[in-house]
């Protein structure tokens, strides 16, 4: 009787993990590897012809100009998103950890842009962005600068969906860097002070060490979901203008809704996984915790 007591015991953990388990294996690992059995395919969607080739999606792929600038593009759109994010959101978590009156109606304030959809949030700020008679060009026109051209310029495109993006996302991970500054026990503070130490000795030296997971938690999931990210490059430009806002999550989209091109799609979305999941690993190595507490 004790060995079945005992076999149960162990066995109670992975009882109570395995709903979740095959929650992921049904819902994320099966669907990545239909796509990519999908990819060794000449698939085509509306006649549903299915034709083995193999990895001549991915020779089509690594010998199209547009795939290598749509990865430019996503490369350049998450070195700038991501760090921008993480830095403004953590200035201003340290801006409302403080007991303040009135210190929670700012911390709401922030946080409402978060709680907007992200297609709400591009169409509005598509018009902000109007050439014509958007607000962006108005308030320039304010401070006596000229109308600038913002989505239908290649130069400006990419620009205006970040800080677009930007202004969505911060007031989100500040709430989660809130969460960790407000997780450090007080006794660490309370030992600096007696130290002498200023503000700003405390937050590079005691603060910053101590949100090391918070800060890796953040610069992770920040950096996945920009890599997928297609909803205001979809909604502001199409891709627009001379492709200067196409990323590879809009090149998926388009070839498998647009061109109906199942297979090469499935290829474009592989190559993504398999890059996001190299920037992943790469800054779980970076950004590996060296204090605890």
């Amino acid at each position: 009787m004790r060995g079945r007591g005992d076999a149960a015991r162990r066995a109670g953990p992975y009882l109570f993990v395995a709903p979740a388990l095959a929650g992921l294996a049904v819902f994320k690992l099966y669907p990545i590897l239909v796509g990519l059995w999908v990819s060794l395919f000449d698939y085509e969607a509306i006649s549903g012809r299915r034709r083995w080739i193999g990895l001549g999606n991915y020779r089509e792929l690594f010998a199209d100009p547009l795939f290598w600038r749509a990865c430019r593009n996503t490369f350049v759109f998450n070195a700038i998103v991501t760090p921008l994010q993480v830095v403004l959101s953590l200035g201003l978590a340290v801006l409302v950890n403080r007991r303040l009156p009135g210190v929670a109606v700012f911390r709401a304030i922030f946080f409402v842009p978060a709680v907007i959809s992200l297609v709400v949030a591009s169409i509005v700020w598509d018009l902000i962005y109007n050439p014509d008679n958007g607000l962006a060009n108005s308030l320039l026109a304010v401070v006596g600068l000229p109308p600038q051209p913002f989505l239908v310029s290649a130069r400006q495109a990419m620009g205006a969906i970040i800080a677009m993006v930007t202004w969505k996302g911060v007031g989100y991970w500040m709430v989660i860097f809130l969460a960790g500054l407000q997780a450090i026990p007080s006794v660490f503070r309370e030992a600096a002070l007696i130290d002498g130490a200023s503000a700003g000795q405390f937050f590079r030296r005691v603060t910053l060490p101590l949100l090391t997971r918070t800060i890796a938690f953040v610069v992770v999931a920040d950096t996945a979901i920009n890599f997928l990210l297609f909803a205001p490059m979809y909604v502001m430009t199409q891709g627009g203008p001379s492709d200067s806002t196409t990323v590879l999550m809009f090149e998926v989209y388009r070839n498998a809704f647009v061109y109906f091109r199942l297979g090469y799609a499935s290829a474009v979305s592989t190559v993504l996984l398999a890059l996001m999941l190299l920037v992943v690993l790469l800054q779980f190595r970076l950004l590996r915790p060296r204090v605890e507490y």
